[in-house]
């Protein structure tokens, strides 16, 4: 079966001057791909660099630090989340907020900290039973985690006009 991509059979279509231009025609697309995969590497290098410098607390860090420390801690990140957010869906940002920081009634804590809570004591039990390593688990990743549960996101579908025959 002949390869209708190949310079040999396109050459054959059109002759030796065509096999020029097809070989040519492939080296640029070539040159392009390569071009395409530096440009996403160095992106993907650059947005690693960007979260690794942003210095991610691991669960056992977090784990070893005050009350007082981890609620600072805690309170900074969803501030920081919440501002990011606001730009793009204020309303989500404003709900996210109101979910970590309104306390329920007879309660001491919002339900966000409270499913927080939760999400901490199981992750401890876990690691104490030798099924989870704190060390590589991240508490923004749980707080990320717990708001996408909430709030999963809203698929959109266009809605098409019915045509009437």
């Amino acid at each position: 079966m002949p390869d209708y991509g190949s310079a040999d059979y396109m050459a054959e279509l059109g002759g030796e001057q065509f096999r020029a231009i097809a070989c040519r025609f492939f080296e640029d697309h070539r040159n392009g791909f390569i071009q395409l995969w530096l440009y996403s590497g160095m992106r993907y290098f650059l947005a690693f660099f960007a979260l690794m410098s942003a210095q991610a607390m691991s669960l056992k860090d977090f784990s070893a630090q005050p009350g007082k420390e981890q609620s600072a801690y805690i309170a900074t990140f969803i501030d920081k989340m919440t501002t990011d957010l606001r730009e793009k869906n204020p309303q989500l940002a404003q709900n996210v907020r109101t979910w970590f920081a309104r306390k329920m009634e007879g309660k001491p804590l919002s339900e966000g900290m409270e499913r927080l809570g939760v999400e901490l004591t199981a992750l401890d039990l876990q690691a104490k039973d030798g099924n989870a390593d704190l060390s590589k688990i991240q508490i923004e990743s749980i707080i990320v985690y717990l708001v996408n549960q909430k709030f999963p996101p809203q698929v959109v579908t266009p809605i098409t006009p019915v045509k009437k025959p």
